[in-house]
């Protein structure tokens, strides 16, 4: 547990450092980003257990730190498709802790995702997490599935559906968070305006032998 939370502290302090995003740091540099947030990914591969042993103001500012630097690739210093990959990992593995849920929420974390997906629209492993998170925020609160479709996240999804339609594991988590989404009447009007019907037919077609986009699809 200490060297958990030394290795946090100490990767949480270099990438800030090298993120271009702190008045006192160096300029922006990618390669030693993008190493910090491998290192937060695997810290966070059991994501339960690393929350009970760093504790939540420690995960706090992780949660802070990677939405932040996905803002700034975004805003101001370019793709960097690793360090969105990464990030992903690090939020799609926190979704599964209620607490840190809420941190990513509040942190702006379903722009991010969905910016990030459509910055990185033919990039499947970064389409395949975005789904994955979406759906996990939305599992909640109407709420917060409403501000996915306003934020353009349906949009994102059926674009991933289109440009990755033969990738199964992209259409199954694609087809998980529509499913997710679609339980209010709101939502499910729009997809259907925006084509989702026949792209959920399409992805039965193709995926014929996958019976979790079969299930998800209808």
């Amino acid at each position: 547990p200490k060297e958990l939370r030394e290795l946090t502290v100490c990767t949480v302090e270099t990438v800030k450092m090298n993120s271009g995003i702190s008045s006192s740091g160096r300029s922006f540099r990618g390669d030693v980003v993008t190493s910090g947030m491998a290192v937060f990914a695997d810290i966070f591969a059991e994501p339960v257990l690393a929350v009970r042993v760093l504790g939540m103001q420690k995960v706090e500012r992780v949660i802070e730190l990677v939405l932040s630097l996905i803002y700034a690739c975004l805003d101001k210093f370019g793709n960097h498709p690793f360090i969105f990959s990464f990030g992903f990992s690090v939020l799609q593995r926190l979704c599964n802790v209620n607490d840190c849920h809420n941190l990513i929420l509040r942190f702006g974390g379903i722009v991010a995702v969905i910016d990030g997906m459509t910055a990185n629209g033919g990039n499947a492993n970064i389409q395949e997490k975005g789904c994955n998170i979406l759906r996990r925020l939305a599992a909640y609160h109407l709420e917060i599935k409403l501000t996915i479709v306003e934020s353009d996240g349906v949009d994102a999804v059926l674009n991933n559906m289109m440009t990755h339609s033969a990738n199964e594991a992209v259409i199954r988590e694609a087809c998980s968070a529509l499913s997710v989404l679609c339980v209010d009447k709101q939502t499910r009007t729009f997809i259907i305006q925006q084509g989702g019907v026949l792209l959920l037919e399409n992805a039965m077609e193709i995926h014929i032998g996958s019976n979790l986009i079969q299930e998800n699809a209808l």
